[in-house]
C-alpha cells in the first residue's frame, strides 16, 4: 500500500515537470526552496500569494523586504528580479522600464554566487537572456543562454531561446552590414560629388588664371605698341620738322631765285633800254653827219 501510493506520488511529480518544461514554467514562475529563517519565509509566501494573483507590484515590496531580512537569500532576490521583469509591459516611460530591467538583471546576475543550485542557476541566466534579447543584445543574450544551458542541459526552452537569439544575431548583422554598406555607397557618392565639384573649382579657376594671363598679356602689348607709338612719334615729328625745314629751305631758294630772276629781269630791261637809247642816239647822230655832208 504504502508503495503504491510512493509511486504515484513520482508519476504526478514526472507529469508536473514535464508540463512545466513544456510550458517553460521553470523560467517563469517564482523559486519555492526551504528557507529555515522563519521571518524571510513568511515574507516569500506572502510575496508569492500577491504572485500568484498577479499583483507583482505587492509582491515585489514583500521580496524586497525578505530580502532586506537576508540579503544572501537566493530565493528572495531571484524572486524579486522576476516580479520586476513581470512589470516591464505596464511601465509608464522608457525610463522606468530601463530602470526596472536593470535593476532586474543584477539581481539575476547576483544568483551563481549565492547558491549552488543548479536549476536556480540555470534560471537566472536564462531570464538574464531574455532580458538581453529584449534589448535586442542577441550576443549577450547568446552567452547568457549557453551559460544556462550549461547548469541544465536538458533545458529545451532555453536551447530554443539560444537558437533564435543566434538567428537573431545573424539577421542583426546582415543589417549591419547592409546599414554599413549603404552608408559607405553614400559617402563614396559624396566622396565623389566632393571630388567633382574640387576638379570643377579648379577647371575655373585654372580658367581665370589662364583668361587674367592673357589679359595680361593683351595689356603689355598694348602697352608695348604705346611705348612704341610714343618713341616712334618724336622721330616724326623730326621727321616732319625735316622735312618742313627742307621744305622752307627750298621754298627761300625759290624766292631767292625769284627775286634773282626779277632783280635780272629787270636789269635786263634797263640795260635794254640804255641800249636802245644809246642806238637811238647813234642814229640821230649818224643821220646829223649825213645832213652835214
Amino acid at each position: 500500500m504504502k508503495n503504491n501510493i510512493f509511486i504515484s506520488l513520482i508519476l504526478v511529480a514526472m507529469a508536473s515537470t514535464a508540463m512545466c518544461l513544456l510550458s517553460g514554467c521553470s523560467k517563469d514562475d517564482k523559486y519555492i526552496p526551504d528557507i529555515t529563517n522563519k521571518e524571510e519565509r513568511q515574507l516569500i509566501k506572502e510575496g508569492n500569494k500577491l504572485f500568484d494573483e498577479g499583483n507583482y507590484r505587492e509582491a515585489e515590496i514583500m521580496y524586497n523586504k525578505a530580502a532586506q531580512v537576508n540579503p544572501n537569500s537566493p530565493t528572495a532576490n531571484y524572486n524579486l528580479a522576476l516580479s520586476l521583469t513581470k512589470q516591464l509591459k505596464s511601465a509608464d516611460n522608457d525610463s522606468i522600464k530601463n530602470d526596472m530591467m536593470a535593476h532586474a538583471f543584477s539581481l539575476f546576475e547576483l544568483i551563481p554566487t549565492l547558491t549552488k543550485d543548479s536549476t536556480l542557476i540555470a534560471m537566472a541566466y536564462h531570464n538574464m537572456g531574455n532580458l538581453k534579447y529584449e534589448n535586442e543584445a542577441y550576443k549577450e543574450a547568446i552567452d547568457a543562454y549557453k551559460q544556462s544551458l550549461r547548469h541544465n542541459p536538458s533545458d529545451n526552452d532555453t536551447r530554443y531561446n539560444l537558437r533564435m537569439a543566434q538567428l537573431k544575431l545573424q539577421e542583426q548583422q546582415q543589417q549591419q552590414q547592409d546599414k554599413n554598406q549603404q552608408n559607405q555607397d553614400q559617402q563614396d557618392q559624396k566622396d565623389q560629388q566632393d571630388q567633382d565639384k574640387q576638379n570643377q573649382e579648379n577647371q575655373n579657376k585654372d580658367q581665370q588664371n589662364q583668361d587674367k594671363q592673357d589679359q595680361d598679356k593683351q595689356n603689355q602689348d598694348k602697352q608695348n605698341q604705346d611705348q612704341k607709338k610714343a618713341q616712334e612719334k618724336p622721330a616724326e615729328q623730326k621727321q616732319q620738322s625735316g622735312n618742313q625745314q627742307d621744305a622752307n629751305i627750298k621754298m627761300d631758294e625759290r624766292n631767292m631765285r625769284q627775286v634773282l630772276k626779277a632783280a635780272q629781269d629787270k636789269e635786263d630791261a634797263v640795260q635794254r633800254k640804255i641800249n636802245n637809247a644809246s642806238s637811238g642816239q647813234e642814229r640821230r647822230e649818224r643821220q646829223s653827219s649825213r645832213n652835214k655832208w
